[in-house]
């Protein structure tokens, strides 16, 4: 009977020390968590340029900074969830599109307008530039019709005139 007993104790006494040894094991630091899910975000083609913070404390991986939409927020959020070893992630990026280019008015209808308002008063000679609905002229006019000139210019509606023109 003592012989089943010390048996038994043994056999306890082992299932007791591979059970501390087993909660000893708790898996990934939080550096290698941090690492493995930049790993993953950066390996994503959607997601490589982005500039997406990783921090881990605990397990809990916290993601920070911005993303081109929401898709990309939620992918991000995937990935790190499927990483061996986080126990939750808090997402904290933002989605920011991409910035749409402004609207620059377009410049063809004025220069269009300026060159047939120049014909109107016979101008000849003269060129005509518009960047960003700025008019410029350049070329050689006669004095007597700068006055013309100008005003043809400025019939077309442009933010503003530059005069660069030699007067004879």
């Amino acid at each position: 009977m003592k012989t089943s007993t010390r048996l038994t104790s043994a056999l306890i006494g082992l299932l007791l020390v591979t059970g501390a040894l087993a909660g000893c094991n708790k898996g990934p630091t939080d550096e290698e968590l941090t690492k493995n899910v930049q790993a993953k975000l950066k390996a994503d083609p959607s997601l490589s340029a982005a500039p997406i913070g990783v921090a881990t404390t605990a397990g809990v991986v916290t993601l920070t900074g911005g993303v081109g939409s929401e898709a990309d927020r939620s992918r991000a959020d995937q990935l790190a969830r499927s990483v061996e070893g986080v126990k939750s992630v808090t997402n904290s990026l933002v989605a920011r599109p991409a910035p749409t280019p402004p609207v620059i008015a377009q410049n063809d209808p004025l220069k269009t307008a300026v060159a047939a308002n120049l014909a109107k008063y016979g101008i000849t000679g003269v060129t005509i530039t518009v960047a960003n609905s700025e008019v410029t002229l350049t070329g050689d006019l006669p004095r007597a019709k700068l006055q013309d000139a100008m005003k043809a210019a400025n019939e077309a509606h442009p933010k503003r005139v530059i005069n660069k023109l030699n007067l004879k």
